[in-house]
C-alpha cells in the first residue's frame, strides 16, 4: 500500500513540475510595445501558478515523510524467522538453558564489603555463562536478615559477612516457620576478613604499650573496651552518663605504675648520695600529660542489635568476661553469671548516646568526627582499606591497624536459600555453578585487590604477583600479611539471642 502511495506522489510531482513550467513561461512582447494593464487572463494564470507551487510543496513534504524512497528501505520482518539462540553457545559447565530459552535468574544478597569484588566477578561470569543471569543486592547482614524474615527478600543465595548472622537468622526463622530456610553444613566460605581495631596513631602507640604491659593476662576485648572497670562493678551512685569506659591515663598507670623512688644511698660520712634518675620513657609512647588530655577511652563498635561486627564484638567481650579465653561452655556460663555480665555491660555502655548501625557507617564517620569523638573503631579489615587509601592522598593524620590476638574472622559464607523448594531447583543448580566460579583460583586472587583475603587458597598473600595488592601497599599503616590469630568457637543462635537480650537490658537500646 505504501509503495502505491509513493508511486502516485511521484507521478503528481512530475505533473506539477510540468504545469509550473508551462504557467511560468512568458513570451516577452516586442520592444517599444505599450505596457497595458493585466486582464483577467493574467490574474487567473498567476493564481494557477501559486496553487501549483503550494501543491508542489505539499507533495514534496508528504514524499519526505514517507521516507523519500519509492520502495521500502528496510523490508518488513517476516512472521516466522530463524533467531539464533545465544544461550545455546554457553559451555557445558554452565549447565542447561532456562525454560523457553531464557536465562536462569539467580538473586544474590551479599554483604557490602563484597560488593566491588562480586560485581566484577559477576560480569565475567555472565559473559562466560550467558544462560545464567545474576542479580546482586548489597545489604548489611542484619538488614538482610530482617527483610528475609518479613518476606521482603527471597534470594537464591545469601552471602553475609559473618557466620553469626546465619546462626541468628536460623533461630529467628524457626520461631515463625517450619520451612527449611538453609542448611548450615552447605555454607561455603568465600573470602576472609578479621575483626580489627583502627586507631589514631597516638592512641595506637598508647594501646600497644598498655597491652604489652598486661602481665595478668586480661583479654583485649575486656581490657580495651571496658578499661579500669571491675569485673563485678557496683552501680550504686553511678549516673548513667558516667557509665562509660575509664580514662586513658588511669588505664596506662594501672599497667605501668611509676617506679618507687629508690632509698637514698648512705655514704661512709653519713651523707646521702644523689638518687639515680629513672631511664626516660620510650619516645614513641605518649606522655602522661598527652594521655590526660584524651580523657576517657573511646573505642567505638557498632550496635550489636543491628550489625554483625557489633554482635561479634559483644560475643568476644562476653567470652573473655565469663571464661577468660578458656575453652569453657559460654551457654553454661551465661546461666550462672548472666546477671554479672549484664551489670558489667551496663557500667561500660549505658552512657553512650550514639550507636552506629553498621561497621561500614562507623568506619566511614569515625575519622571525619576526629579523635575528640573516637580514639578508634572496631571494624573489619576489609573496611579499613578505603580509609587508608584516602590517607595516602589527603593530608590527614596517620592511623594504625591493630590486630587483637584473639578475634573472629568473617568468612563470608554463602548458602543456598530454601534448598528443598522444587520450583527453585534449576535456579539453585545455577547458583551452585556461580559459587564454583567464585572459588576458582583466578577469582579468589582478584579478591585480594579489593582488600579481601582469599577463602579457598592457602598461600600467603606475599606469594601473589598482582598489579594491585593493598596488603603489601599499605603495610606502613600496620597491615599484617599473616597475623597470628586465635579464633574462639561460635555459639548457636540461642546464645546469641540471650546475649542480645542482656545488652538491650543493660543499655536500654534496641
Amino acid at each position: 500500500m505504501e509503495a502505491a502511495i509513493r508511486i502516485g506522489l511521484a507521478l503528481a510531482l512530475s505533473v506539477l513540475v510540468i504545469a509550473l513550467f508551462r504557467l511560468g513561461r512568458r513570451t516577452p512582447g516586442p520592444r517599444g510595445e505599450e505596457v497595458r494593464p493585466r486582464g483577467w487572463d493574467s490574474i487567473v494564470g498567476n493564481a494557477l501558478f501559486l496553487g501549483a507551487l503550494w501543491a508542489l510543496v505539499g507533495v514534496i513534504a508528504a514524499f519526505m515523510v514517507l521516507g523519500g524512497n519509492l520502495v521500502d528501505a528496510v523490508p518488513p520482518v517476516a512472521d516466522l524467522v530463524e533467531v539464533r539462540d545465544e544461550l545455546g553457545d554457553a559451555p557445558l559447565e554452565c549447565g542447561p538453558p532456562g525454560p523457553d530459552g531464557q536465562p536462569h535468574l539467580v538473586e544474590v544478597v551479599h554483604s557490602n564489603d563484597q560488593g566491588p569484588w562480586l560485581t566484577q566477578a559477576a560480569g565475567d561470569f555472565m559473559e562466560q555463562c550467558p544462560n545464567i543471569q545474576l542479580r546482586l543486592t548489597a545489604r548489611d547482614d542484619f538488614e538482610a536478615a530482617s527483610a528475609i524474615l518479613r518476606g521482603e527478600l527471597r534470594p537464591t543465595l545469601w552471602a553475609p559477612a559473618e557466620e553469626l548472622s546465619l546462626r541468628y537468622l536460623e533461630i529467628r526463622w524457626r520461631e515463625q516457620s517450619n520451612e527449611l530456610l538453609f542448611r548450615m553444613d552447605e555454607r561455603r566460605p568465600l573470602v576472609r576478613s578479621p575483626l580489627v581495631v583502627l586507631l589514631h596513631e597516638e592512641q595506637f602507640r598508647a594501646l600497644r604499650a598498655i597491652r604489652e604491659a598486661d602481665r595478668e593476662g586480661v583479654g583485649f576485648w575486656v581490657d580495651a573496651l571496658c578499661p579500669t572497670i571491675p569485673r563485678a562493678p557496683a552501680l550504686d551512685g553511678v549516673l548513667q552518663e558516667d557509665m562509660l569506659p575509664g580514662y586513658w591515663l588511669d588505664w596506662y598507670l594501672q599497667r605501668n605504675p611509676p617506679p618507687r623512688p629508690d632509698p637514698p644511698l648512705v655514704t661512709k660520712k653519713g651523707r646521702s648520695a644523689p638518687a639515680v634518675r629513672p631511664a626516660p620513657a620510650d619516645p614513641l609512647i605518649p606522655t602522661p600529660e598527652e594521655m590526660r588530655s584524651w580523657g576517657r577511652v573511646k573505642l567505638g563498635f557498632p550496635a550489636p542489635t543491628s550489625s554483625a561486627g557489633g554482635l561479634s564484638t559483644l560475643l568476644l567481650m562476653a567470652r573473655q568476661h565469663l571464661l577468660a579465653d578458656t575453652a569453657g561452655d559460654i551457654a553454661l556460663a551465661l546461666e550462672r553469671e548472666g546477671e554479672v555480665l549484664q551489670r558489667w555491660l551496663r557500667r561500660c555502655n549505658a552512657g553512650r548516646d550514639n550507636w552506629f548501625g553498621s561497621a561500614l557507617l562507623l568506619t566511614d564517620h569515625v575519622f571525619d568526627l576526629g579523635p575528640r569523638s573516637y580514639d578508634g573503631v572496631v571494624t573489619y579489615e576489609s573496611l579499613v582499606f578505603p580509609i587508608l587509601a584516602r590517607l595516602q592522598s589527603d593530608e590527614l593524620k596517620e592511623v594504625r591497624v591493630y590486630y587483637p590476638s584473639t578475634t573472629l574472622v568473617a568468612e563470608h559464607p554463602a548458602v543456598p536459600m530454601w534448598p528443598d523448594d522444587e520450583e527453585r531447583a534449576r535456579e539453585l543448580d545455577a547458583a551452585r555453578l556461580w559459587l564454583q566460579y567464585l572459588e576458582s583460583e583466578k577469582v579468589q586472587r582478584s579478591a585480594i585487590s579489593h582488600g579481601l583475603r582469599p577463602g579457598r587458597l592457602e598461600r600467603p598473600l606475599s606469594a601473589f604477583d598482582l598489579e594491585k595488592n593493598p596488603f603489601l601497599d599499605l603495610r606502613r599503616f600496620g597491615i599484617e600479611l599473616e597475623p597470628t590469630i586465635e579464633e574462639p568457637p561460635r555459639p548457636d543462635g540461642a546464645v546469641l539471642l540471650r546475649l542480645l537480650e542482656l545488652w538491650r537490658d543493660a543499655t536500654g537500646r534496641n
